[in-house]
């Protein structure tokens, strides 16, 4: 994630874009594993969704923000070793 610009540019992935559309009716918490860059997160976060994002790289982590930033929404962002993270019991609708 360290080259300028976006590694898988800013758009949604398309399978997670059309399940959000379809499945994702009401706002949920929504916990996205490896999030990366944070394109798919800051896409559910405009649908009205609640959003933390959780990846190793501290770099791609950093996108996300500006990404969120860029499109007036916010995340919540957690930079850990998915081996270390405890994402709790029954907190999560997605």
């Amino acid at each position: 994630y360290s080259k300028k610009g976006f590694a898988y540019g800013t758009e949604p992935n398309d399978f997670l874009k059309e399940a959000a559309l379809q499945y994702l009716v009401e706002p949920s918490e929504v916990l996205s594993l490896g999030e990366g860059e944070g394109r798919n997160a800051v896409f559910l976060t405009l649908l009205g969704h609640r959003c933390t994002a959780v990846d190793l790289s501290k770099v791609g982590l950093a996108k996300a923000r500006a990404l969120a930033t860029e499109k007036g929404t916010k995340l919540k962002l957690v930079a850990c070793d998915l081996e270390e993270y405890d994402p709790g019991e029954e907190r999560w609708d997605v």
